[in-house]
Order: structure tokens, then sequence, then C-alpha cells
């Protein structure tokens, strides 16, 4: 019978960091467990000649479950809304994207039958019910919706944007539509001085313990324990299962150039509608470049069984308007993980995913609870994460006030 109420948490990303506040919240004693030295997992920032660049470009979602569990843990991020001047790039061409109706009429990306059709998506688009489209494919959803390719290279374009996928035969229609929803309706916020705030925010909440440069094989013999570590792959590995009994989708992934340019970008934002790829101003919030510099992120969401490549975002950063004179410093990241399972349409959607205890399920032992981006049925990317997280601890806490008491 155990008398220690200790909970441990494997991993010290935003899932494992947001997991150990809510426990310490609680009033029980909590671990953390990290393997480098550095936190924050895919949620760093790293500083490149006064640039700070993200591991790839990142967005919060405004009105999102991120940021509600960060309200509840008294966090609130400092950011903005990105700019609204961009550009759509079609056949090598950039286009003056639409940021209305009239802009809608008046773009050359798309021709007449494109704009209609995306006209009276927009339109219904806040009406949709993205749970109805659960089990059908993004390219599905597509196919069936939209008849001009114009219309069609459009809205998969915005599929991109919002999910961080190039996954279209998989991805769950859910997740393409409902962020496009949140993509176009609350908007999302750039954070100061990058990501990197949160985990500060969230590290130094009172009562956490973080163990640094130590990392674990196996899951340590305590009360309870929350594993936050990379993605279903390690997870599985921790609690000694087959990875594949967890049958999740395959990772979203994306190659990215972060650029440090002199002046600023001639547009915001520019979006490829045949070409995945997609370049961003990050500096417009503050504390990201030096006075007079802009930090833009090029990335090309990779699709699958694509190769990354660096010429490919040079060019296309070439056709964004970006010069190659005016960079003074960059970043290349070949191949990164954007989501570590996406959520499929044929295990219905965001429903689909696993539980926050099915690793205790499937290792046949109760006290393991698991918190990431591919984990719950609430949210995608950081609102999975954070919405998990705040789950798995709750859980936790849960669990071992239920334990008896030797005596």
């Amino acid at each position: 019978m155990s008398t220690k109420n200790e909970i441990h948490v494997i991993g010290a990303g935003l899932a494992g960091l947001t997991a150990a506040a809510f426990v310490a919240r609680a009033g029980l004693p909590v671990v953390v467990h990290e393997t480098r030295n550095r936190l924050g997992g895919r949620a760093t920032t790293d500083d490149r000649d006064g640039f700070r660049f993200d591991q790839g470009p990142h967005a919060l979602y405004r009105g999102g479950a991120a940021e509600r569990v960060l309200a509840e843990l008294g966090i609130h991020p400092r950011g903005q809304a990105p700019g609204v001047d961009g550009v759509w790039v079609r056949d090598g061409r950039a286009h003056r994207a639409p940021s209305g109706a009239a802009t809608l009429l008046r773009t050359t990306a798309v021709g007449w039958r494109a704009k209609l059709e995306l006209g009276r998506f927009l339109a219904t688009l806040p009406r949709q019910r993205p749970a109805a489209h659960a089990d059908r494919t993004v390219a599905d959803w597509i196919d069936g919706t939209f008849r001009d390719e114009g219309a069609r290279q459009a809205v998969a374009m915005l599929v991109r944007l919002t999910t961080y996928a190039n996954r279209p035969q998989e991805l769950s229609a859910e997740v393409g539509i409902g962020m496009i929803q949140a993509g176009l309706g609350s908007g999302v916020r750039y954070l100061e001085r990058g990501w990197d705030q949160l985990v500060g925010a969230l590290a130094a909440v009172e009562g956490v313990r973080i163990e640094r440069d130590h990392g674990v094989r196996e899951l340590p013999d305590v009360a309870a324990v929350i594993v936050a570590a990379g993605g279903p792959d390690n997870a599985a590995t921790l609690a000694g299962i087959d990875p594949a009994l967890l049958d999740v989708g395959p990772a979203a992934e994306a190659s990215c150039l972060d650029l440090g340019i002199r002046g600023a970008p001639p547009q915001s934002l520019a979006l490829g509608m045949d070409v995945p790829c997609y370049a961003s101003l990050h500096s417009r919030p503050g504390g990201r470049a030096p006075a007079g510099s802009s930090a833009v992120a090029v990335a090309e969401y990779l699709g699958a069984g694509v190769e990354p490549s660096r010429p490919r975002l040079e060019e296309f950063a070439a056709i964004a308007g970006i010069d190659a004179e005016r960079i003074v410093t960059q970043r290349y990241l070949h191949r990164m993980v954007a989501c570590s399972a996406i959520p499929l349409a044929s295990h219905g959607g965001l429903a689909g995913r696993p539980g926050i205890d099915v690793l205790a399920t499937l290792a046949d032992r109760p006290g393991i609870f698991v918190a990431g981006d591919w984990v719950g049925p609430e949210g995608h990317l950081a609102d999975a994460v954070l919405a998990s997280a705040r789950a798995a601890a709750l859980a936790a806490v849960h669990h071992v006030e239920r334990l008896p008491v030797a005596g």
C-alpha cells in the first residue's frame, strides 16, 4: 500500500510543464524529469544575432483551449495578431491576397468561378459544424464541395495554414474546417519574444520541481506518472508497450528557413496555392528582431514521402519578394514535427485520438497518464497540448487522492 503521493512528469515541454503546474496547484508534490538542460521542447526560442526564432513558425489561437488553460493558471500571453496584408502565390507569381468580399472580387489569383465558390464558402463558414465531417478526409471534403480548381487550391491552402499539416488524404475534415473557422474568426496571436515566454511562465509556477539533464528510460515507481515527452512512439516505449498499439496517425512535418532581414518584407504573409509553402513576418509583436529589422519564417508543409529542400524555400522567399541581399542571418531546420500525430478521418477525427489513460490501459498499470498534441478529444496543436495536460494532471491528482494510506 502506497504512502507516497508524489507525481512525476516525464518531459519539460509545454505539456509537461502545464501538467506539473496543475499538480502543484492542487497541493501535491511534483517532479519533472527533462532529458536536456533546456526546458520547452518544441516551444523553445533561439537567439541568432539578435533575432529570436521559434522552432518553426508558431501561432497561438485566440480564444482556444490553450488560452483558457493558461488563464486558469494566471498566465496571459503577450502578443499581437499578425499583419493582414499578403499575397497568394500561384504558378510562380504573387497575387494580392483578398482580405474580404470586395478584395476577393479584385484578386487575380483565381477566376470568377472560384471567387463565387469561395464567396459562398466564406459566407457559410461560421455556420459549419466541423464534427459532422469528422469521418471525411480533407481531400474528400474539398473534392465534394468545390468544383473549380482554383477554389480547391485556395481552401487546401487555408487548411495547411491553419492546421500546419499537408496530409489531406488522411487528415479529418473536422480539423480542417474547425481550424479555418478559428483562423479566420478569432485569429491567432504571435507571441512577444517567442514561445519561451510561455515556457518561462509555466516553469516559474510555485511548487514545481524540475530535474534537468535527467532523462528516464522507464517509468518511475511512484504514485502517478504523466508522460509528456516526445510523441506517441516515445510514450509507448517508456510504458513498455508496442507503439503500433496506439494506432495513431502520421506526424505532420515541415521544413523551415528562418530569416533575419534588414527592413521589412513587402507584405506580412505569403501563401502558396499550388505549392505547400508559407512565408510570414513574425517580428510584428516586438522583441523578435533588432530595430529596423524583421524576422521572417519561410516554411514548407511536407506531404507524405516528400523530402525537404532548402532551395525550394529560398525560391519561395524570392517569389514572396524577400531580397537575398537584405538577409543578415538565417537558420535552416531541415525537418521538424509540427504535430506528433494528426487526427485521422478513418478514426473519427478528434474523438478518435487516444485518451489520457491509454498507456495505463495498454500497459495494465493504473496511474499512468499521457499528454501531448496527439491526445484527447479537444483541440489541435497547442490547444490539444494544454487541454490534454490539464486533463492528465487532474486525473493524476484524483488517482493519488484515492490511493489507500498505509498504517
